[in-house]
C-alpha cells in the first residue's frame, strides 16, 4: 500500500456557514475510486481566513502508477465542488493550488457565481454524499452523468450566457424536464454594457436564473428520493 501526502492552499471566493464545513470534515473526509482513496482535512475551512491550507492524501493498493497519483487529487476536488453547490448552491468558490513534492497537480479554479439562483434550496451535504458515490468515468453515460458534467463545466469554464444557456437547455432535455431557447438566444458582446447598447436588458439572465434552479431543485430531489 502506498500514500502519497499532498498539501493544498485553498483562496476562497465564497463563504459557506461553518456548519457546512463541520460537516464535511465528518462526511466528505474520504472518497473511494475503485482501489483508490482520496482522504482531506476540511478543519481549517471552519476559520474565517480567506486563504487556508488542507492536508490531502492519495492511498492506493499499489498499483496506481505515480505519474497518475495527481489526476485522482483533481478529481476530487471536482467532485467536491460539485457536492458543496449540490448540497447549498453557491457555496463554495475557491482557486486551489496542490503541491506534493514531485508529483504535479493541475491549478484549479472553481466559480460557484452561477449557481446563485438556487440559494433558496439546500439539502444535507451528507445525503449528498450518499447520493453520489462519483467515480473516474470521463465520459457520462446516463442523463443525470450528463447533467452534473455539465454543471461542472458551468463552475470550472467561467461561461459566456450564450454557453450558459446551451449547458442549462442539455441539463433540463436531459432531466426531461423542459428546454431553453438556444437558437434564438442573442449573442452578447463580452463587456455586456447597458451603456454602450441600451438593447440590452436583464430579460435573458432571468431566464438562465429560473434553468438554474429547476435543474438544481430537480438534482436535490433526485437526492431525497
Amino acid at each position: 500500500m502506498n500514500e502519497y501526502r499532498f498539501t493544498a492552499e485553498v483562496a476562497r471566493h465564497a463563504g459557506a456557514a461553518e456548519d457546512l464545513w463541520r460537516e464535511a470534515a465528518i462526511s466528505l473526509q474520504e472518497r473511494v475510486y475503485g482501489d483508490v482513496r482520496v482522504k482531506a482535512d476540511w478543519e481549517p475551512l471552519i476559520s474565517e481566513d480567506d486563504v487556508v491550507r488542507i492536508d490531502v492524501s492519495v492511498i492506493d493498493d499499489g498499483h496506481l502508477a505515480p505519474r497518475d497519483v495527481a489526476s485522482f487529487v483533481e478529481l476530487f476536488f471536482h467532485d467536491a465542488f460539485l457536492l458543496f453547490n449540490i448540497a447549498r448552491p453557491a457555496s463554495f468558490s475557491a482557486a486551489i493550488t496542490v503541491s506534493g513534492g514531485e508529483y504535479r497537480a493541475n491549478d484549479l479554479a472553481f466559480d460557484a457565481s452561477p449557481f446563485a439562483a438556487g440559494l433558496s434550496t439546500a439539502v444535507p451535504l451528507a445525503e449528498v454524499v450518499a447520493w453520489y458515490r462519483g467515480g473516474t468515468e470521463q465520459i457520462a453515460a446516463t442523463p443525470m452523468q450528463k447533467v452534473l458534467f455539465h454543471l461542472l463545466h458551468i463552475g470550472c469554464d467561467a461561461p459566456d450566457e450564450w454557453t450558459l444557456r446551451a449547458r442549462l437547455d442539455a441539463c433540463l432535455k436531459a432531466l426531461g424536464i423542459g428546454e431553453l431557447d438556444v437558437a434564438s438566444a442573442a449573442v452578447i458582446h463580452p463587456m455586456h454594457d447597458e451603456a454602450l447598447d441600451e438593447r440590452l436588458d436583464d430579460g435573458d439572465v432571468e431566464s438562465i436564473d429560473r434553468a438554474m434552479v429547476r435543474v438544481l431543485t430537480a438534482v436535490q430531489d433526485a437526492v431525497r428520493a
